[in-house]
Parts: structure tokens; C-alpha cells; sequence
């Protein structure tokens, strides 16, 4: 079992229910490992195939999920070591088939340890391995699903194998890249929604939306303790209302987004920032707080629709740096909200002051600093295209990432979202003084 320095003060012991031998009839636990290896060996040890089960594949512990969870009010929990899955027939999708529980809750978390005594995604990575042709996205919630309970929490989401990207300039190929998020929840109807504690990277077309239906009007979700790295148009704030219900809550909080890029590499594109905030019929209250947003090229959060359209909004002790260098600012505190407000025909980028002097909104206690998050930004090498001269220059720079042509004709853009890796000995935490409460905190994970 491999344990990291760094991650010793984060290692959480997963609940005493999943290996106590009194566990209820009612409460299940499958226990995941890859094939061959010591998790496997210790998930047959602890499996009695009565409340407890052992799987090698991550895809038939999901079916024997919805199996259980097909007969009756249970709570069932996947917990899934560390190491790589690749799906049915290394496919690199994972589709959970429908399940019809309101009452029942399911539990899917990853970043276990060998013996499943503890989970540290961060540290113990599971890797949910896609392919170049997958044809839908990673982890696939069937519609029709109705749960009173929903988590993910722990996985690791690269879409990198299943891009192109080009060897001259090393940007991403959208047109060519699976144009897929890495999970659909199709609509899902449930009372609690969390994405917890899971790294989304590489993406081509977006990590998720929390597209879920409202059960009740008490209906929460909470997106909390994600790295989103290196995804185009990362995530929103969209779900559906359902018989006049939306959302009574859905809460953003300590996730870090970190260079994730707009839709397309140029001012004019649709889906530039990290969050695209939808209107009051995805929420009736929007709690953004103690997330990072440092060095997203369209800004922090997307802001189109006029502010009589959106529900409560509360934006608090959030860390921002060097947002919205597509539209040439790149300002320490610049671009905390991008978007038309509803007619007006080019984006306004506005800054942390900005926001709080002029919205209507719960606005307190951001910072604007450097968060000394240790990612790799590439340099630039921007080549003029057309008839333009203009001399060209290599900046690891986020403020001139996109090397923005003043003199007409366009340019073309290197290092647009080329692939990155994630290492988990060193995951991109804050090093600054005052920045390490703010963004992912591997020792607080969700736990029910």
C-alpha cells in the first residue's frame, strides 16, 4: 500500500459500517479491485455475498448496484480501490443501468487504499481510463433514474486519450476530440446530488452538469472538493425544474478550476469561463464559496442572463487570480464575472469590485492573491496567419497566453489546452501563505 508524505494528514477511514459484521440488511457494500491485485485479494476476504460483495471490474460493480438497489429501500456503497479501470471491453464508459428507488441511496467512491480501511482520491488515484473512440461520456447515469441519494466522489477523469491535439502548435483538436462531458446524469431525479472529491482533466467538451430533476422542493447539490483542470467550458449550474420544484440549494465549494478554457480560443466564443451561472429555474439559492479560480482564460463565472432572471446568488471567501486574459485583461482580480447581462452585444469582464458595488448579490470576504499553485503553463509560440505582420513573442504569461492580435487577420493559437498530467505525489495544492484554505482540502472528503 503506497502512502504519501503529503498526504498523511488527509487519509479518512472510511465509515465503520462498510466491514462491521452487523451490518443491516438494508445496507450494502461492493468492494472493488483490479484484477490480481492485493485490493482484489482483500475484497474476496471481506465479501460474504449476503451484504457484502467483491468485484474486479468497476462496470459489474455498478450493475450488481442497481441490482440491489432494484429491491428495495437500501443504502448501497461502491467503494473502489486505487489503480486503473477501463470499462466494458476497455470501452472507457461506464453506464449504470436505471434504477427506480426513491428511497434508495447510492454511494460510489473511489481513491480507496489496498484493504479499504481508508480512501485518499487525491493520493490513492482511481483512474476511470477512457479511449480514443469512446462514444458517450465516462460515467453515464441512465435516464429514468430516480434516487433519494446520489454520490460520486474519488475518481480521477482524464478525457486526454480520447482527444487530438496538433504536433506543430500542441493545441487541442476540438473538432476532431470526443465532443462528450466526462459524466451525464440525464436528468436524474433525487433529493441530494454530490460530486465530491473527483479530478477532472483534459476534457474536451466539459466535466458535467449537475443536470438533475428535484424530487422534492427541498432538493440539494453539492459540487464540492473537485479539481477541474485543464477542461473546455468546465461546468454550470443548470438542472431541471420538475412540477414548479427546482433546487432549494446548489452549493460550488473548495473546488479548485484551474486553466480551463473557454469553448473556442477566441472573445467571441459561447461558454468562455469555468461556470456558466444559468438562471433562477436551476436553483432558488447559488452558494459559490472557498472555491480557487486562478488562470482560466474566459474568466471565472459566465454571467449572460440579466440579474431579475437569477436566484439568489451568494459569492463568498472565494481566492481569485489572473482570470480572463482572453479578452486582454489578465488582471489580478479581473474577470470574476464575464458575460452580456442579457443584450448587451459584446462581454463585460468585471472584477471583484465590480461585482460587489454593483450586484445585488451576497458578495464578501474574496481575495484576490497569487495561490502559488504549482501547474505547468506551457509557452507560447503564436504564429501570425493571413497577411499580418506582427512580431511574435514566447510568454509563459497567462495574461498574453492567447497572444491576442492587435492589427487585424487572425492568429493561431499554440497551447490551447494542450494535454496535461496529474501527478498525485505533488497535486496542485496552494503553496501561498493565506491560499491553503481555499480550493480542494484532501483531508476533508464527503462522507454521508
Amino acid at each position: 500500500m503506497r502512502t504519501l508524505d503529503l498526504m498523511k494528514p488527509a487519509i479518512i477511514a472510511l465509515l465503520a459500517a462498510a466491514t462491521a459484521p452487523s451490518a443491516t440488511a438494508d445496507v450494502y457494500s461492493i468492494f472493488v479491485g483490479p484484477k490480481n491485485s492485493p485490493a482484489y485479494e482483500t475484497a474476496k476476504a471481506k465479501a460474504d455475498d449476503t451484504t457484502m460483495f467483491a468485484e474486479r471490474t468497476f462496470h459489474k460493480a455498478l450493475g450488481q448496484a442497481a441490482e440491489l438497489l432494484a429491491s428495495g429501500p437500501h443504502t448501497v456503497t461502491v467503494y473502489v480501490a486505487q489503480g486503473e479501470y477501463r470499462g466494458k471491453a476497455k470501452q472507457g464508459i461506464w453506464v449504470l443501468p436505471p434504477i427506480d428507488n426513491p428511497e434508495g441511496r447510492l454511494h460510489i467512491l473511489g481513491g480507496c487504499n489496498d484493504d479499504f480501511s481508508a480512501r485518499q482520491p487525491f493520493g490513492w488515484v482511481s483512474a476511470l481510463v477512457t479511449s480514443e473512440g469512446r462514444n458517450g461520456a465516462f460515467l453515464q447515469l441512465t435516464k429514468k433514474t430516480v434516487l433519494k441519494e446520489l454520490v460520486v466522489s474519488g475518481f480521477l477523469f482524464d478525457a486526454a486519450p480520447s482527444n487530438n491535439y496538433d504536433a506543430k502548435t500542441n493545441s487541442i483538436l476540438k473538432g476532431t476530440s470526443r465532443s462528450y462531458p466526462m459524466i451525464t446524469l440525464s436528468n436524474v431525479k433525487t433529493d441530494h446530488l454530490v460530486i465530491d472529491s473527483n479530478i477532472f482533466l483534459n476534457g474536451a467538451h466539459g466535466a458535467f452538469d449537475p443536470q438533475v430533476t428535484p424530487m422534492y422542493a427541498e432538493a440539494v447539490a453539492d459540487v464540492t472538493n473537485n479539481l477541474f483542470l485543464n477542461t473546455i467550458k468546465a461546468t454550470s449550474t443548470t438542472s431541471i425544474s420538475f412540477r414548479g420544484n427546482t433546487l432549494a440549494e446548489m452549493n460550488f465549494r473548495n473546488n479548485s478550476f484551474l486553466l480551463n478554457w473557454p469553448y473556442n480560443p477566441d472573445a467571441t466564443s459561447s461558454n468562455v469561463s469555468a461556470i456558466n451561472l444559468y438562471h433562477k429555474d436551476s436553483c432558488k439559492t447559488l452558494n459559490v464559496e472557498r472555491n480557487i479560480f486562478a488562470y482560466n482564460p474566459g474568466g471565472a463565472m459566465q454571467h449572460d442572463w440579466p440579474e431579475d432572471r437569477m436566484p439568489e446568488v451568494n459569492i463568498s471567501e472565494n481566492l481569485f487570480h489572473m482570470n480572463a486574459g482572453l479578452f486582454g485583461d489578465g488582471a489580478d482580480q479581473g474577470g470574476v464575472l464575464v458575460g452580456k447581462l442579457g443584450s448587451n452585444p459584446k462581454y463585460l469582464i468585471m472584477d471583484l469590485e465590480t461585482v460587489e458595488d454593483d450586484f445585488d448579490y451576497t458578495v464578501e470576504d474574496n481575495v484576490v492573491m497569487d495561490p502559488g499553485v504549482p501547474i505547468a503553463l506551457l509557452d507560447l509560440d503564436a504564429a501570425d496567419s493571413y497577411s499580418v505582420e506582427r512580431k511574435n513573442t514566447v510568454l509563459n504569461d497567462v495574461r498574453r497566453l492567447f497572444g491576442l492580435n492587435q492589427d487585424g487577420g487572425t492568429v493561431a493559437i499554440a497551447n490551447y489546452a494542450p494535454a496535461m498530467v496529474y501527478n498525485a505525489s505533488h497535486p496542485p495544492l496552494p503553496t501561498a501563505e493565506g491560499a491553503k484554505e481555499y480550493g480542494i482540502q484532501p483531508a476533508t472528503l464527503w462522507r454521508p
